[in-house]
């Protein structure tokens, strides 16, 4: 059974939605890993992706809105626009720095009871968004 904590946790980590407005597009992974607590004095989190679309929508994949893949995997059916965060390979712990690549692709997420529990990975594809 899935806890409200793995939920909670999976929408700290991987939305942000409305988007967060910076005035530098090349500091939002920057601002974002720190806010949400994956680049800290002695950790830097290598990899992460942030959706920008509502909840409903991204929790709809464990529905509806998405096809079974492998054990509690499902692809998503339509495409969200989303941020990849990577950590800079010159970058280390306090001192945190990350590029980051918007693009517009399906997501394979796990869910437990119904809601998205991890990000799994991102889905290349050629569709237009909410098509």
């Amino acid at each position: 059974m899935a806890s409200a904590a793995s939920y909670e946790n999976f929408l700290r980590e991987h939305v942000d939605f409305p988007t967060t407005n910076t005035s530098d597009p090349l500091q939002y992974c920057n601002r974002m890993m720190k806010r949400r607590k994956m680049a800290t004095p002695s950790h830097c989190k290598h990899l992460n992706t942030f959706l920008h679309a509502d909840p409903f929508y991204i929790q709809a994949v464990c529905g509806d809105g998405g096809t079974p893949t492998t054990g509690d995997l499902r692809e998503s059916e339509a495409v969200f626009p989303l941020t990849l965060c990577r950590l800079l390979k010159s970058s280390w712990a306090p001192d945190c720095r990350y590029e980051g690549n918007s693009s517009t692709e399906k997501i394979i997420i796990a869910c437990e009871d119904g809601q998205p529990v991890h990000l799994e990975t991102e889905v290349p594809s050629v569709m237009e968004p909410w098509d």
